[in-house]
């Protein structure tokens, strides 16, 4: 099987995975593990032997997409098979940070590095319906919709030449709005979940923020401003 990893491609087989494991005492599984040979290892141990890459370059969710991929068992902490994975959002080609799915999916992977697990994300490219991202975490769980900033472009190629009669900030603006509706629903229909919205880190939506401060921290509704590289900053909201 080949795939592209960090700009890279690999080459990976179910054989490769099984030799290079073979007499590795296997790590504690924590949350999502792999069966070879018999022998259940976590998905970011037997990634890292397969590839000789370190589990610092990937996350778990890559492994575990790849690894059952190639047609391993994949099951969860506790030994019952796992639920099957949510691939990640692909980015279009012509599109980038900050696009909606990009920053849906740079917050998935700083999730992952924090020890969630994510067990769905919406399809932002089709505009998908439910919450953009669902994850959880041992004694938490949290939603999250997400937005991007809009381009001063249309995206549909037949209108590549037209100026928007919208300026970015105030769609924005609009954007901003929709979130934190969707965000005061999940409220009432994921009740047990944190409440988050997920932006990009734009003076925008930090001014838009810190307006609706003092009535979002009465709903206990967060919001992440996210840099590209997965830094963030967030009030009150810790992973």
């Amino acid at each position: 099987m080949r795939f592209v990893l960090n700009g890279l491609a690999r080459d990976l087989d179910a054989a490769t995975v099984t030799a290079r494991l073979r007499d590795v005492a296997p790590e504690a599984v924590r949350k999502h593990g792999v069966r070879v040979a018999g022998i259940v290892y976590p998905v970011q141990q037997a990634f890292e032997r397969a590839l000789g890459l370190d589990r610092t370059e990937f996350t778990s969710h890559i492994a575990l997409r790849h690894l059952r991929a190639l047609g391993f068992e994949i099951v969860s902490g506790s030994g019952r098979p796992a639920p099957p994975a949510v691939a990640p959002v692909e980015r279009h080609a012509s599109t980038g940070w900050p696009w909606e799915g990009a920053v849906q999916q740079v917050f998935a992977n700083l999730l992952q590095r924090s020890g969630w697990s994510v067990t769905a994300m919406a399809d932002t490219a089709t505009k998908a319906r439910g919450v953009d991202l669902l994850a959880e975490a041992p004694g938490r769980a949290l939603g999250a919709e997400v937005k991007g900033w809009p381009s001063d472009t249309y995206a549909d190629p037949r209108r590549a030449a037209e100026a928007k009669r919208t300026q970015p900030s105030t769609q924005a603006g609009h954007w901003f709005s929709q979130a934190l509706f969707k965000a005061m629903l999940l409220l009432d229909s994921h009740p047990e979940r944190e409440s988050l919205m997920v932006l990009p880190a734009h003076d925008r939506y930090r001014d838009l923020a810190a307006r609706t401060r003092t009535g979002r921290h009465a709903a206990n509704i967060h919001v992440v401003l996210l840099d590209q590289d997965g830094t963030y900053s967030s009030e009150w909201w810790q992973p």
